[in-house]
């Protein structure tokens, strides 16, 4: 008998009994309860995973394709890499190797739970059309598109928004106009993506178009 092998029947005899007594004290026949949150969340991811319009959205909304595999992905990173932390007004950022995760900041002030009024983009350019729609109790997604061109349209409940950006060849700006309206910009090199907070909502515009007409978008968001 190998010495791994007398370890392994000397731990058993050890420990078997001890689990075995522990295993007595357990009630197997316990349910967990999920929050409403969570729920909430689960089936949003569900809904939109499912909707054609899917493959085509840049990394921020496609988080939802490998979302068991990015949360395994996510947590063993943060066991061996310590995230970068910035807090940028309205948003956190956490900056890892390759990728960006961004939430919102703790805040004193009362958002709505629930969307109570509906955003939409109310100057779209011409030739632009709807191609796809979906909203629940916490989001609205709209998709139009132009040929190639394409512009994609979120606004999210304060409290759920959380957002995954590939930072490996991409840059974050950040840009507070005359108004005073603060933006989150990522730029892919490719397309935009705009981040921010109407006062109510978080919105989020992307699209391949130029970067003054995305910011000219998010300017007419308006309420339906």
């Amino acid at each position: 008998m190998s010495e791994f092998s007398i370890l392994s029947s000397a731990l058993g005899e050890v420990f078997e009994p001890q689990i075995d007594e522990f295993l007595k004290t357990v009630d197997l026949e316990l349910h967990y309860k999920f929050s409403d949150k969570y729920n909430r969340k689960i089936n949003k991811l569900i809904k939109r995973r499912e909707k054609p319009y899917f493959k085509l959205i840049c990394t921020t909304w496609r988080r939802v394709v490998c979302a068991a595999a990015a949360v395994i992905i996510i947590l063993a990173s943060s066991l061996s890499v310590e995230a970068v932390r910035e807090t940028i007004h309205d948003f956190l950022m956490n900056i890892f190797k390759g990728y960006t995760t961004v939430s919102v900041s703790e805040t004193i002030k009362e958002y709505p739970t629930v969307i109570e009024e509906e955003y939409e983009i109310s100057n779209l350019p011409e030739g632009f059309e709807l191609s796809e729609y979906f909203d629940d109790e916490n989001s609205v997604f709209a998709a139009y598109f132009n040929g190639e061109k394409y512009i994609f349209f979120q606004q999210t409940v304060y409290y759920d928004f959380n957002a995954n950006f590939d930072n490996s060849h991409s840059e974050f700006e950040y840009y507070t106009d005359i108004s005073g309206q603060e933006y989150l910009i990522h730029d892919t090199g490719r397309d935009y993506c705009v981040t921010f907070n109407n006062g109510k909502y978080i919105i989020l515009i992307t699209s391949n178009l130029d970067k003054k007409e995305i910011m000219n978008l998010c300017k007419d968001t308006k309420i339906k």
